[in-house]
């Protein structure tokens, strides 16, 4: 600095910048300085005092086979296409396994189903459902009237369940009660967020379209001729 070709003039500059500078700072400084040491001190006197941390801590994992639910309920049976009493159970592999009744679980035999509900979503009203239905598949000739329309399932209770699954069955469960219903809807719920966990969501049709091998080629051949119609319109326009 004192070598400076600029002279004293700018050594003073930058000097009464610096401590401008400085200046501004103690007092933040300070202040800061004495919280640290107050807490550096605090620590020093409650050392052996255990702290509680404010961190969320994971729950240790559950044994393989756990049950998670298990309760008698109506089933809508789609080999049969009737609805059935059976014993559902649930455990932390978030499969929904149903059972022809209490005793044959116990017993160890074969679930009449297992499903596993990844990518799919709970609804608790048949209009829900229906609407979901019509987004989904389309009926082309039906009427616009909805008035006369038959249910797709008629319910034996008054509170269902449906899971809705985009390329499986969907399965159908039903309620004589509001408290169980969302008791299981929102296992379901948490079912499906588990195992949904990692996975990546569906793509919409233009995107797989573009995944397809040789299709992302196609779209760039399909521009540039769309860029040289335009350029052509161009040239013909008037000036």
């Amino acid at each position: 600095m004192l070598d400076s070709p600029r002279g004293p003039g700018y050594i003073c500059v930058g000097k009464g910048k610096t401590e401008a500078a400085i200046k501004n700072f103690s007092p933040h400084y300070s202040r800061q300085y004495s919280v640290a040491f107050c807490n550096h001190v605090r620590s020093e006197v409650e050392q052996h005092r255990d702290f509680t941390s404010q961190l969320l801590k994971t729950k240790p994992p559950l044994e393989p086979g756990t049950v998670l639910y298990e309760a008698e309920l109506s089933q809508f049976a789609e080999d049969i296409k009737k609805w059935r009493d059976r014993y559902i159970v649930v455990k932390n592999d978030f499969a929904v396994e149903s059972y022809e009744n209490k005793e044959a679980y116990q017993k160890g035999a074969a679930p009449k189903s297992r499903i596993l509900p990844a990518g799919g979503k709970v609804l608790t009203s048949e209009d829900e459902y229906n609407l979901l239905s019509d987004r989904h598949f389309p009926d082309p000739v039906a009427s616009n009237e909805k008035e006369n329309a038959q249910p797709f399932v008629v319910l034996p209770k008054e509170f269902p369940v449906y899971l809705w699954q985009p390329f499986l069955r969907h399965g159908y469960y039903c309620f004589s009660e509001e408290a169980e219903q969302r008791k299981f809807g929102a296992l379901l719920n948490d079912c499906i967020r588990h195992l949904n966990h990692g996975m990546n969501p569906l793509p919409s049709q233009p995107q797989l379209f573009l995944t397809c091998p040789g299709q992302s080629s196609v779209m760039r051949v399909l521009r540039r001729s769309h860029r040289r119609c335009a350029l052509r319109v161009g040239e013909r326009d008037p000036p």
